[in-house]
């Protein structure tokens, strides 16, 4: 269709009379999803700072999270400087799985395992 986003898409196939649905959806889409990340990093914050005896509530948390770390993600224009980090991940969650594995293939998640 030649179009650049899902709503001109929209307009060039179904009219513009409810393009609006879809950047609408687009929209929730994103923010409802930067929400649940936000949340879920404000919990395991919280959880991270009580292990230094620093207490905080999760709405604290949610807040400085939000904007001291993904607020600035979100903003960056080129997102070539985040491909270390996306290289970094991709290890940890290698080095995750091999630990499981090692952990179910030793009997440890079995009945009468350690876990």
């Amino acid at each position: 269709t030649g179009a650049t986003s899902y709503a001109d898409a929209w307009d060039k196939t179904r009219g513009t009379k409810t393009s609006w649905v879809v950047a609408l959806s687009s929209a929730l889409d994103c923010f409802m999803g930067n929400l649940s990340y936000s949340m879920i990093l404000a919990d395991s914050i919280r959880d991270l700072l009580s292990t230094f005896s620093i207490a905080t509530t999760r709405t604290r948390s949610l807040i400085g999270v939000t904007t001291l770390i993904l607020l600035p993600l979100c903003l960056v224009k080129n997102l070539a400087t985040l491909a270390p980090f996306s290289l970094l991940g991709i290890i940890g969650m290698a080095y995750t799985s091999f630990a499981i594995g090692i952990r179910y293939f030793g009997g440890a998640y079995a009945a009468g395992g350690k876990f």
